[in-house]
């Protein structure tokens, strides 16, 4: 498998901390270099099979299952000067396929202190900054345990490798900032979105990691491979994302992102097809007081693969999604709930597979704090869909599932 330009970009790592000062030497290993986040609990779920146990369920537990399950992100941060600096973090996952792995890889470059306009970049191995609910330690949840429809495909199939420059300022003194990447290693976003829909989980992926794919459609068959792989570099082109930044407000801040893979959908190996990708979305988050906090994000795009059979592309789908999440701290804990929709619409060989969806979920959670940096959290997760494609599996087009968690998280 071609990953060549992934390992490139990650092994700027060595080369930035070849040569530390001595004076920072001790720094690398300390204790406060190293940092992270790990969720340990049960969970139970009714309905379909989980997509994660060869079924077609949108959340990560279902079919009446009882289950044990945890992750956990560990990360170590180095500084080299008083601008550089790197991060490494090794993710391990109990429902995923690889258990443990790379997560994140870079160098990073630090904005002048007292500047009025500030540059700060990375390079390397890392998730473009699309996701408002990843906000917790080393990019993981700190309001629900299950990210929305939108963030659980951004953490699944938007991990790129590359490097990204971000400019900040102000206008008419309030924040403004703008933030562009060039990237490789993410040729396979769209393969999961397309054959097995919108999904809710905390799964991510890492390097060598991958995610299981319904059974392929015959006319699929031999080409895609059964399993995706979202940070392998099939084609060897370039992709790129945009993001711009305002907050006219200290209470109010606004976004918009766009995202471009450039995949050549043509070239596929080993299995694994280079996808056409690109999508758009605005995100707004507002403190309204200083114990509610309010979060949406809405998304559009599409997604494509393999050669044209008659003017019409094999895999061609158009994809959309939006969220609302109101959380607000109380004297005894933070609740939280959310409200997602997304659809999928097919634009091509619907006879043969046909992969439009359209459906809703409503996410509670409630937590509250055992010690300093710990807390248990308690959720319930319902979710209806509707997908055409499941009668290829003798099922009903309109399933319901729901979910139900406990876990103890902590950070350190």
């Amino acid at each position: 498998m071609v990953r060549s330009s992934v390992l490139t970009a990650v092994s700027i790592l060595v080369l930035a901390g070849a040569a530390p000062r001595a004076a920072r030497a001790a720094e690398l290993l300390s204790r406060e270099a190293f940092s992270g986040v790990i969720v340990a609990g049960s969970s139970t779920g009714g309905g379909e099979a989980s997509w994660l146990r060869g079924g077609l369920g949108k959340l990560q537990t279902g079919s009446n299952q009882v289950r044990v399950d945890g992750s956990a992100v560990v990360a170590w941060r180095g500084s080299f000067s008083d601008r550089i600096g790197a991060l490494v973090s090794m993710d391990a996952q109990s429902l995923a396929n690889s258990t443990v792995g790379l997560d994140e890889a870079y160098v990073t470059l630090r904005p002048t202190p007292g500047a009025v306009v500030r540059l700060s970049g990375r390079a390397g191995l890392f998730f473009p900054p699309a996701s408002l609910e990843h906000d917790g330690t080393e990019w993981s949840l700190a309001r629900t345990l299950t990210p929305s429809a939108i963030n659980s495909w951004i953490a699944e199939e938007v991990k790129v490798a590359g490097a990204e420059l971000t400019l900040r300022g102000a206008l008419a003194g309030q924040p403004i900032g703008a933030t562009v990447a060039a990237f490789q290693g993410n040729d396979t976003s769209g393969a999961l979105l397309t054959f097995r829909g919108w999904a809710l989980h905390d799964l991510r992926a890492n390097l060598d990691g991958t995610f299981r794919l319904p059974a392929i459609p015959t006319m699929f068959a031999g080409k895609q491979a059964q399993a995706s792989r979202p940070v392998d570099e099939v084609d060897g082109r370039w992709g790129g994302y945009a993001r711009l930044d305002y907050a006219p407000s200290q209470a109010l801040a606004l976004s918009l992102f766009g995202y471009d893979n450039n995949g050549d959908r043509t070239t596929v190996t080993d299995g694994q097809y280079a996808w056409r990708t690109r999508f758009v979305q605005a995100a707004v988050r507002w403190a309204p007081d200083a114990n509610t906090e309010v979060l949406a994000q809405a998304m559009t795009g599409e997604t494509a693969m393999g050669v044209a059979v008659n003017g019409r592309k094999p895999a061609d789908i158009g994809f959309v999604a939006a969220y609302l999440l109101v959380s607000r701290t109380l004297k005894t804990g933070t609740a939280t709930v959310r409200l997602d929709q997304f659809s999928v619409s097919d634009r091509t060989f619907k006879a043969l597979d046909n992969n439009a969806e359209n459906g809703w979920a409503a996410t509670a959670a409630w937590s509250f704090a055992v010690r300093e940096r710990s807390e248990i959290v308690l959720e319930g997760v319902a979710v209806h869909s509707v997908r055409q494609d499941r009668s290829r599996f003798g099922e009903a087009a309109r399933e319901n599932g729901v979910q139900g968690r406990a876990v103890f998280r902590t950070s350190f």
